[in-house]
């Protein structure tokens, strides 16, 4: 076989090799992506009114605010189940689509001819819930929120006892 012979294999293993190597220079071609889209996980400033307009709240939010994992939200008060329904939606994403959050305080502030009032205050922090207990919140009325005083740290004002009081009235 000779040198010729041994040098036809060589070519013959060379080229076989060549469909590889093109392929390499394709990939290192290909154009490379400088941003990449990623989930954003947990509720940051920036993300902080699409979170909270995507929460079917049944009330108005008066204000928000995101500070230190803790949530504040302002809402308005039309009725007490209203209100009710809006607390267990703000406290069911906080604590189970927003992992980074905490703390809740939720006020709910009346509206009348004198201007605004305080009714009540609510906070809750995300250790004194259990998964089952977020689970049974997906409904609950204000007369069931208000039965959970461990979970929820209320306060009501004078306003406020009068607001519950028309309403259970009707």
């Amino acid at each position: 076989m000779g040198v010729w012979g041994a040098l036809g294999i060589l070519v013959v293993l060379l080229l076989s090799q060549m469909s590889s190597l093109d392929r390499d220079l394709k990939q290192r071609r290909q154009p490379i992506a400088v941003f990449q889209w990623s989930a954003a996980h947990g509720l940051t400033d920036d993300r902080l009114v699409d979170a909270l307009s995507a929460i079917p709240l049944r009330n108005r939010p008066i204000k928000v605010s995101w500070d230190h994992a803790i949530l504040a939200v302002d809402l308005r008060a039309d009725s007490p189940a209203d209100v009710g329904y809006d607390m267990s939606r703000l406290i069911l994403y906080a604590y189970q689509d927003a992992p980074n959050v905490k703390q809740v305080l939720i006020r709910v502030i009346g509206e009348n001819e004198a201007g605004r009032a305080l009714l009540l205050a609510v906070e809750t922090r995300k250790l004194d819930w259990t998964k089952r207990e977020l689970d049974e919140l997906h409904q609950p009325l204000m007369s069931d929120l208000l039965r959970l005083p461990s979970k929820l740290r209320l306060s009501v004002t004078a306003a406020g006892e009068r607001w519950l009081g028309n309403f259970a009235n009707s």
